[in-house]
């Protein structure tokens, strides 16, 4: 999955948890953490594959065996700080992300392409693509079919953000002058 459709996943997934807790849909920082979680295991990985110091685009950040302690942390400490609702969005936004990884290899039943979520206990898979610039990735998508369901999730999850940013301002008291 590319950035927009992470972040689509991400957005939809922290909307759905906090709808689910009887909460408004996150906005500001809230909705800055998850968006930032959504994109981490890439942010990590695909700048250091491509500039050599990872083997695969898929490993230490797409690793659950290093991600899981790091999101317990974060949780442990955004509680601790008073932050914990930020911790949450984040640590959702970045979950999304091994789904929208993973989404597919699983209905495929490509079990064993799987093994990149708990690198290092088995080795990361080397990616064709993985000496490919990111950038240059995105911009080769575009019009491929096999991303359709990203530009999907990308138009809902905005469709989604617009309604809520437009119906808050128009719940907003107004000061008469």
């Amino acid at each position: 999955m590319f950035p927009i459709g992470h972040l689509a996943l991400g957005y939809l997934s922290v909307a759905l948890v906090w709808r689910l807790r009887g909460r408004a849909l996150p906005t500001g920082w809230m909705l800055a953490a998850a968006l930032l979680g959504s994109q981490l295991p890439d942010i990590i990985d695909k700048p250091l594959a491509y500039y050599g110091v990872l083997v695969s685009g898929r490993s230490l950040g797409h690793s659950l065996l290093v991600m899981l302690p790091v999101l317990a942390v974060v949780s442990f400490v955004g509680w601790r700080e008073g932050y914990g609702e930020y911790a949450v969005a984040f640590t959702v936004g970045t979950l999304s992300h091994y789904i929208g990884d993973t989404y597919r290899l699983l209905l495929a039943g490509d079990w064993d392409v799987l093994t990149f979520l708990l690198w290092p206990a088995f080795p990361a898979t080397v990616y064709p693509a993985d000496d490919v610039p990111p950038w240059i990735r995105v911009v080769n998508s575009v019009g491929d079919p096999q991303f359709n369901v990203q530009y999907v999730l990308a138009v809902v999850a905005f469709g989604i953000w617009a309604y809520n940013r437009i119906s808050r301002r128009q719940r907003r008291p107004r000061i008469q002058s």
